[in-house]
């Protein structure tokens, strides 16, 4: 019975721009991964093998053709659904391990199974039972500075694991080992897929490590081919691996250090978050270190940064807080027009505002969609307006339109009064300009009904009071 692919290239390309021109990574390339099958992809350097596992990976987006995971293209899935996905599915380790610096070996673990939302009660296991696999169980409350090249690249294989994923994404993962670490590696890899219907993807120039694949590619500019076993080079078999640590003598991995206490891995008694304060601590240590190690003319510049920043929140909060608009009043002539008069006022006059606008603009809503109503404004607009604890009024008149509108309440328009305005702190407009949009909404009688037909329409009393016009909040 054959399954469909777990992951899928389907003509996919990514290409580069660049000053000099185009740079094409990968190159119209097809490829299906069945669950529990293991491809291992060679190349030289530079031949885009890191680039096509991204691109598996959900990592980076193809310019042409598409990538699909369980027959879904990752483009057509949500932010959400890939980052759960890479959580619980995917297990994926990189040439540089990628370790948080400031979380334990332990804790970097555990970290894909606690995001895939895994039993809080088995996650310390799991994490105890990786690193004993990969030889470093002794050293899980090491921190990454604390640990070799190679054994941050063994922690990141036993993160890979944790969440027991659908399919793992190897580069290099015997990149930074000796020739028998290696071969273990390959016989954990071997294992993996002999007991888990695990798919797993090996980048590597290891023969021993594509010795464990069921299918050998080849990169070369960016195109894959299948590699042909006669113009292989010879690969041992992964069965040889036994017997090779037997021989040896040898333990596989180096020793812990003799003079380490021996104390069981814990997440501690309270949340997991907990645990990670270190990382916290550790991001402040390294800005502490790099403020020391600029001196004096970083600090100088920090602060001018910093009063530059307190200047523009400043500017901001009067912009957005200090400084009220709303509608002041209506009035409706007997010829149908509406003079609606907006207002300005700086509740805290001692900070100075200075306005560019506001623009006005008039909306009435009619088949649930506003149409703009030419307006005339009293006075020519004044460029900048200095705002001060009193109210600055800007009327405007229009005409009520004759056509048919919507009756949210009966007798009465749906309008929207537009403000665009820009707010400065200085009166010449320069310094931090804030762009502000406001929204004004009412309800104003049509001056065509009378009172009786309105309260008639809307079941009020005979004496109940007709408002010329309500405000409403803003929605």
């Amino acid at each position: 019975m054959s399954y469909p692919p777990i992951i899928e290239a389907r003509h996919a390309s990514l290409t580069y721009h660049t000053r000099r021109g185009p740079i094409t990574a990968i190159d119209d390339v097809s490829l299906a991964i069945a669950p529990g099958e293991c491809v291992a992809i060679l190349g030289r350097s530079g031949s885009g093998k890191s680039t096509l596992l991204a691109l598996l990976g959900g990592l980076c987006a193809p310019t042409a053709g598409e990538v699909c995971f369980a027959d879904r293209p990752w483009r057509s899935r949500t932010q959400r659904e890939t980052i759960g996905i890479r959580a619980s599915k995917i297990g994926i380790l990189l040439q540089d391990g990628a370790l948080l610096p400031g979380l334990r070996a332990l804790d970097n673990v555990l970290l894909p199974a606690a995001l895939a939302g895994k039993p809080r009660g088995s996650l310390v296991t799991r994490a105890e039972e990786l690193l004993k696999l990969v030889g470093l169980a002794d050293r899980w409350d090491a921190y990454p500075a604390e640990l070799s090249g190679g054994q941050q690249r063994r922690v990141a294989l036993a993160r890979a694991l944790a969440a027991e994923p659908a399919v793992i994404l190897a580069d290099e993962p015997t990149g930074d080992l000796d020739a028998l670490a290696a071969a273990e590696i390959a016989a954990i890899l071997a294992r993996v897929r002999a007991h888990h219907p695990t798919a797993i993807v090996l980048v590597t120039h290891d023969p021993a490590l594509a010795a464990i694949a069921d299918r050998r590619l080849w990169m070369e500019r960016g195109r894959c081919t299948a590699l042909n076993d006669a113009a292989a080079p010879p690969l041992p078999p992964v069965a040889v691996v036994p017997a090779m640590l037997e021989l040896s003598g040898a333990a596989v991995f180096e020793p812990p250090p003799p003079d380490l206490s021996p104390l069981r891995p814990a997440i501690g008694e309270g949340s997991l978050a907990r645990s990670w304060l270190p990382f916290l601590g550790g991001l402040a240590v390294s800005a502490a270190a790099i403020a020391l190690f600029d001196g004096l003319i970083a600090r100088k510049q920090d602060v001018v940064v910093h009063a530059v920043r307190a200047e523009r929140r400043l500017a901001e909060e009067m912009a957005m807080q200090d400084l009220r608009a709303d509608i002041d009043d209506v009035v409706v002539d007997v010829d149908g027009k509406a003079t609606v008069t907006a207002y300005l006022q700086n509740f805290r006059p001692e900070r100075p505002l200075h306005v560019l606008g506001p623009a006005l603009e008039v909306g009435v809503q009619r088949d649930g969609r506003w149409d703009t109503v030419s307006i005339e404004l009293d006075k020519p607009a004044t460029p900048i307006r200095t705002i001060g604890s009193d109210k600055t009024l800007v009327p405007l008149t229009f005409s009520v339109p004759e056509e048919k509108y919507d009756e949210l309440l009966q007798g009465y328009l749906h309008v929207r009064i537009g403000a665009a305005m820009v707010v400065s702190d200085r009166p010449d407009g320069t310094g931090d300009l804030f762009e502000r949009l406001d929204a004004y909404y009412i309800y104003l009688r049509d001056p065509r009904r009378t009172e009786d037909d309105v309260r008639r329409a809307n079941g009020w009393g005979d004496k109940a009071t007709v408002p010329l016009w309500i405000a409403m909040p803003s929605h």
